[in-house]
Parts: C-alpha cells; sequence; structure tokens
C-alpha cells in the first residue's frame, strides 16, 4: 500500500499532459481496484463469509426446523454435563441459543412475546450459568426440561 501511495504522489508531481493522463487514470483503476480488494476480499471475489452463508441458511429455515435443532443441541448438552464436558456443554448451549433460537425470536415474539421472552432468559442466561457454575446435574436438566417444554408451546404456535 505504501508504493502505491509514493508511486501516485510522483506522478502527481508531474506536470500532466496529455501523455500521462491514460497512465494516470490506469493508476487510479488499479489503485481503487486494490482497496476494494483489501477492504473486502470475498466480495470481490464474489464469496460469501462463512457466517453471512450460515446466517442466510438459518433464517430460510422454517421455525419448526429450527425447534428441532435446539432441542437435538439441547439434548447434547444434557449428555456432555453429565459426561463432565462442562466446556463443551456450554459451547453446545451457547450454539443452541446463538446459532438457533435466536432466529426464531422475531417470529415467536409476533405470536407470543412473553414465552420468547422467557425461553430467552432460560436458555442465554440462567443454562448457560447454570454449567458456568457447575450446577448439580438435577438443575441444568430442570433447566432444559423447561426450555423444551416452552419450545413445545412455540411448536403449537407455529403449527396454527
Amino acid at each position: 500500500m505504501y508504493y502505491i501511495v509514493e508511486i501516485m504522489q510522483h506522478v502527481l508531481r508531474k506536470n500532466i499532459n496529455s501523455s500521462n493522463r491514460s497512465d494516470i487514470f490506469f493508476l487510479v483503476i488499479v489503485t481503487a481496484i486494490i482497496l476494494l480488494f483489501m477492504a473486502s476480499p470475498n466480495l470481490v471475489l464474489g464469496q460469501e463469509g462463512e457466517t453471512n452463508s450460515t446466517s442466510n441458511e438459518e433464517t430460510r429455515k422454517d421455525p419448526i426446523t429450527l425447534i428441532n435443532e435446539v432441542r437435538t443441541l439441547l439434548n447434547q448438552t444434557s449428555n456432555q454435563y453429565v459426561d463432565q464436558d462442562f466446556d463443551g456443554a456450554e459451547e453446545t448451549a451457547r450454539i443452541a441459543y446463538l446459532e438457533h433460537y435466536e432466529y426464531l425470536e422475531d417470529p415467536l415474539d409476533a405470536l407470543n412475546h412473553e414465552l420468547k421472552e422467557t425461553t430467552e432468559i432460560l436458555m442465554r442466561e440462567d443454562l448457560i450459568k447454570a454449567i458456568e457454575d457447575r450446577a448439580e446435574v438435577s438443575v441444568v436438566q430442570d433447566l432444559i426440561n423447561a426450555i423444551n417444554i416452552n419450545l413445545d408451546q412455540a411448536e403449537v404456535l407455529f403449527q396454527k
């Protein structure tokens, strides 16, 4: 990048006449492309980032599919916690919330605001805090059961 600036300064110090105007235009175009590439290489190459791809994929899934994925991840969280894989359980619980439940929040909020809020707090705060605090297995399982009951209610709402 430093060299590009130096070349542009050198060219601009010279008198601009008709013979080197095309050189300056070429340099400006090349510089613009380089700056664009540096700012967002995936955009220039026509590739979506993994996060955007996942995000777009998740928002296209229907709510029932997302609910089932959350249930699967909560079951995995429970199994990891029972096996004393506390870090794995915490990570799986976070994935269940951040990569799945969050995409349910808006449509669920439109159907039942209180259910959305209660489930969000159970997942985002209560379950993760219980795992971080190394609560008894029964406490973690009770939280997962409460979340699953809420997911059952949400599923009924989405099926109407």
